[in-house]
């Protein structure tokens, strides 16, 4: 039994890539009709692949047939649900407002279905806040003060979100549809035909000789590598099974191996062109072509992992992990000449955007391209496939968790919750801006915890994006700062998924890498208050606006890597390292009297640290947290 259910799971999910892959690009059906059959493919793996109930395995419960009867039930109305709509889709556009009574009974079994997908894909978190949006919008005549609306019925609140295109089929499954979904084909295939190793030597030849060593090549790789996943834990799967183990061998303990390669790779989520797929989604929030998404993320982007590489220079210096052996590195330009195909293909994809063609036209250029490569390197059946399942898995969750997205953006539309929220925040902040970004980022950090980015993305758009807009912070700034925090959920404890999943490559403490890896990421919760503050970092300005603010910027995160890291020539005092704190801070204002400010701070740091004596540390000391 448990044979059959992962075949029909592979099968349907393959499927959904190759439908997508085809159908999307080719315009063979119009998105009414593919959104239904995407969710109805991916429906059917997920009832399959997870039982509606976990058993343990070795009780030989999990494909007993009573279980497999119910899960096909699941399986039977997810089809006739997909079907119907796809078929009917016409005639539910024109009798919007006036629905059938098989309408309302199909909206209200996709509705179930949908919550029961989203419970199976990514478990109780995302399911209980769907749960809760339903509630509020049955039960709004309950709800006191700001919260109360005037209550929806069963059926209207089904075909609000089933029938309608600001529920289940709403914008954010038509992205991952439209764009996404070919990028993971994209991003698969790069990596079955060797690209994910050709990043790894390419950053080992770039910087593997500097302070550090295998430890800077882990953020560089992982910022490459990352730029076509998409994907914290999934980045920390391919780079960290090769940083990891050289990383320990090079001196690094497990845990601080493991939190290094964790922080490089959460970073991959906001390296374009992907971004965790909320790039596509933030251009089509704010109506902006995708390129201006990318442009805008490039400066945050590059103060992510400058800080990381920071951070990791500073203990590096503290502890003498130096640069690998020049027999260790190999030469650059042999391994451009070994690799510049996949240089090719991702200059290919970016060219394109950068031209004006759409997503959809350059991931379908640049995965025509790839599969064209795998033919000419003649990788395996079996091992294109298992790089195709393991993206299909990726896309089935991402799917499932965005439809569920829809539910609760549906609901906050219908409900007018957005606008009530937002309202409440400012007047809780007062007025004051600082007061609402902080309320904002731990609203990001706690959704992001237990979601995906992407949900979070979708959610925090709907929730809080207005209210930071009407306390006049730019759209693009808005936007960038809730995703932003939520990208670095997956390395803040207690659920920091990213530490964990390296954590078990590295064999180290979940607990002690999960905090290490915080408090090296902790210049980089830094980062977004200086974008917000200053849109110049976000490419709106003039060219030396846009350069003096980042070099501002980037001083900054180096004050608190600093700080954090009690490292400078020597141990810090606990005073020093408030004032150079104090210092950072201050850079962030936008103002010449903070700059000055901030920047006498840094003199002074740099004047007491070159008088201190430093003595060397020993180059076989292991380094430590």
């Amino acid at each position: 039994m448990t044979k059959f259910r992962e075949t029909v799971a592979k099968v349907s999910w393959l499927l959904t890539l190759v439908f997508i892959t085809f159908v999307q690009p080719l315009y063979l059906l119009p998105i009414e009709q593919q959104l239904p059959i995407t969710l109805m493919l991916v429906m059917i793996g997920l009832f399959y692949h997870r039982p509606f109930i976990k058993v343990k395995e070795e009780k030989g419960k999990q494909g007993s047939i009573p279980m497999l009867i119910l899960d096909s039930v699941f399986v039977v109305a997810a089809i006739v649900v997909g079907l119907y709509i796809t078929l009917n889709y016409h005639a539910i556009i024109y009798r919007q407002g006036a629905f059938t009574g098989m309408d309302a009974v199909i909206s209200v079994v996709a509705v179930v279905l949908v919550f029961d997908a989203v419970r199976r894909a990514v478990g109780w978190p995302l399911t209980i806040v769907c749960l809760v949006a339903l509630a509020y919008a049955l039960l709004g005549r309950l709800m006191p003060g700001a919260l109360f609306h005037r209550g929806y019925s069963v059926n209207r609140i089904s075909l609000q979100l089933a029938l309608s295109y600001s529920g289940i089929y709403g914008i954010p499954l038509q992205i991952m549809v439209r764009y996404v979904i070919l990028f993971i084909v994209f991003g698969a295939l790069l990596q079955v035909s060797g690209a994910a190793d050709f990043l790894v030597r390419f950053s080992t030849s770039f910087a593997g000789r500097y302070t550090g060593g295998l430890g800077k090549v882990a953020v560089v790789a992982s910022g490459l590598v990352g730029s076509i996943s998409g994907s914290a834990a999934g980045n920390v799967a391919t780079t960290g099974s090769v940083t990891i183990p050289a990383m320990k061998g090079s001196g690094y303990e497990p845990h601080l191996a493991a939190s290094v390669e964790a922080v490089a790779s959460t970073g991959g989520q906001i390296m374009p062109p992907i971004m965790g797929a909320a790039a596509f989604l933030m251009a089509d929030y704010l109506g902006i072509p995708y390129i201006q998404v990318v442009k805008a993320a490039v400066i945050p982007a590059f103060l992510y992992f400058f800080s990381a590489g920071a951070a990791i220079d500073i203990y590096a210096r503290s502890k003498g992990i130096v640069g690998l052996p020049k027999d260790k590195i190999p030469p650059f330009w042999n391994v451009i000449k070994t690799g510049w195909v996949f240089l090719a293909l991702i200059l290919l994809v970016y060219g394109m955007l950068i031209a004006g063609a759409s997503p959809t036209l350059a991931a379908f250029a640049g995965t025509m391209a790839a599969a064209l490569l795998i033919v000419v390197r003649r990788v395996g059946l079996k091992a294109l496939i298992d790089a195709l399942y393991d993206g299909a898995q990726s896309a089935a969750k991402l799917c499932a968790v965005t439809a569920g997205a829809g539910i609760v953006v549906g609901i906050i539309q219908l409900t007018g919750l957005g606008a009530q929220l937002a309202s409440f925040m400012v007047e809780v902040s007062q007025g004051h801006v600082f007061v609402l970004l902080i309320l904002v980022m731990f609203a990001s950090i706690i959704m992001g915890m237990g979601m995906p980015t992407t949900v979070v993305y979708v959610l925090l758009a709907a929730l809080v994006a207005p209210a930071l807009v009407a306390l006049g912070i730019d759209v693009v700034g808005a936007h960038f700062f809730f995703f932003y925090f939520g990208v670095l959920a997956a390395i803040t404890p207690p659920v920091a998924l990213a530490s964990y999943a390296a954590a078990s490559i590295a064999k180290s403490d979940f607990d002690k890498t999960g905090w290490t890896a915080f408090k090296m990421a902790l210049p980089a919760f830094i980062v977004p208050f200086f974008f917000v503050m200053n849109p110049a970092l976000l490419m709106n300005g003039s060219v030396l606006e846009i350069i003096y603010a980042s070099f501002t910027s980037a001083i900054g995160v180096w004050m608190i890597s600093v700080a954090t890291m009690n490292y400078f020539r020597g141990k810090l005092p606990l005073w020093a390292r408030a004032v150079i704190i104090l210092g950072a801070i201050l850079l962030i204002g936008h103002s010449l009297v903070t700059d000055i400010a901030g920047y006498l701070v840094l003199a002074g740091l740099i004047f007491f640290g070159m008088r201190r004596k430093q003595v060397p540390p020993k180059q076989s000391e292991p380094l430590k947290a």
